[in-house]
């Protein structure tokens, strides 16, 4: 995965087998669990947000979750650092 000029990421060769790895390692299942779950996860996460120093690649830095459970943990993230995922349109 490498960071964009516009803050967002592009996924590589290195994070495609990071990623199957956890999930397989997880057995495809969500480890957040949280209110509106599906159970079956197909996402991959970062347990320390890479922004704030946590590895990227490193494998028990990272968990397999659903998609809901994802989005909520990443909205979460960003009220709490103030930071958007993309930038405005305003640019």
């Amino acid at each position: 995965m490498s960071v964009r000029k516009n803050g967002t990421f592009r996924y590589d060769g290195a994070w495609r087998k990071v990623r199957a790895r956890v999930l397989e390692r997880d057995q495809g299942r969500c480890q957040i669990r949280g209110p509106g779950c599906l159970r079956t996860a197909t996402e991959v996460d970062h347990v320390v947000d890479v922004r704030l120093g946590g590895a990227l690649y490193d494998e028990a830095n990272c968990r397999s979750v659903c998609g809901p459970c994802h989005r909520r943990r990443s909205n979460q993230r960003r009220q709490q650092f103030g930071r958007r995922s993309r930038p405005s349109r305003d640019w």
